[in-house]
């Protein structure tokens, strides 16, 4: 097997590595958990690769990057049905896992072998999560491969049954050269706030460029005038409650690169908690805004 099965994913060494030896040994582990402690970072495309690195031993027709793989099977959080986004939160359900169980159950159709991916796998709700630890607990022709974010929320013995996989945050310069390859642009500001996360850059654009220009130019400094601190926040209070929340992430690194000031930095984490807390937007930002 090449070394070249991930000259796609830009950074990850270490993950690439252990990855690129259990296809060259031909161990492949039951089940996998791609962990990292932020979103964004290649977790997903990588996961792709490896899959039909491990289904290509097998058979010559699978393609590294291939998504549409017929022994692949790809399960996401959705939402109930007629429920409204807004209203309900997403999940991986006991009806997911079933399909997961009946893939699983009939034979490869190119290989030896089938693989699943599970993508945010830390939000299987209880029933489906104990349903797919029976599931890793039985032998079956297939791999896993769990992808979380959050992998605390994992249960302790799901995650006894994978192989932990390990993500880092990527340097500036890796965010930046993921970004160039997509044609994108990023600014100072907005690789400062992504944390190492080409996602999260690419997020944060999308938040920036759905937000008034006209706002953000009237706060690149703290207001001086209590009229046009008035008029700000009861704009910025009537936006959804995720974008008044980015919104302070990113005046709050604005604001210390052009101040320095540390009772600024104070106020903005007692903003980020009272938000965090359903206290009345119109309060928190009339607080945080006026001179």
């Amino acid at each position: 097997m090449k070394n070249d099965l991930f000259t796609e994913i830009i950074g990850q060494h270490t993950a690439k590595l252990l990855l690129t030896e259990a296809i060259e040994r031909n161990q492949i582990a039951p089940a996998y958990l791609f962990s990292s402690e932020i979103e964004g970072v290649g977790k997903g495309k990588t996961a792709l690769a490896f899959a039909n690195a491990i289904l290509s031993r097998g058979s010559r027709s699978a393609i590294a990057g291939e998504s549409k793989h017929l022994d692949i099977l790809q399960i996401k959080p959705t939402y109930t049905e007629n429920t409204s986004q807004q209203k309900s939160v997403p999940a991986i359900r006991v009806e997911q896992v079933r399909e997961v169980i009946e893939f699983l159950s009939t034979s490869a159709v190119e290989g030896k072998q089938k693989v699943v991916i599970i993508h945010e796998a830390d939000m299987l709700n209880p029933t489906a999560a104990n349903k797919l630890l029976k599931t890793l607990e039985e032998p079956k022709t297939g791999t896993f491969i769990l992808i979380s974010s959050y992998p605390q929320k994992l249960l302790p013995t799901i995650k006894s049954r994978c192989q932990i996989i390990p993500f880092q945050r990527l340097t500036d310069e890796e965010v930046i050269s993921v970004l160039k390859d997509q044609q994108i642009e990023v600014t100072e500001k907005i690789l400062a706030i992504s944390s190492g996360s080409p996602g999260q850059a690419i997020a944060n654009i999308k938040m920036l460029a759905s937000i008034s220009q006209e706002i953000t130019k009237e706060l690149e400094v703290p207001p001086d005038d209590i009229l046009k601190a008035l008029s700000l926040s009861n704009s910025i209070s009537s936006w959804n409650h995720q974008t008044q929340l980015w919104l302070l992430t990113y005046l709050q690194y604005n604001w210390w690169q052009k101040l320095k000031s540390t009772k600024l930095l104070a106020k903005f984490t007692h903003a980020r908690q009272q938000l965090l807390h359903h206290v009345t937007p119109r309060s928190v930002w009339d607080s945080l805004l006026l001179p």
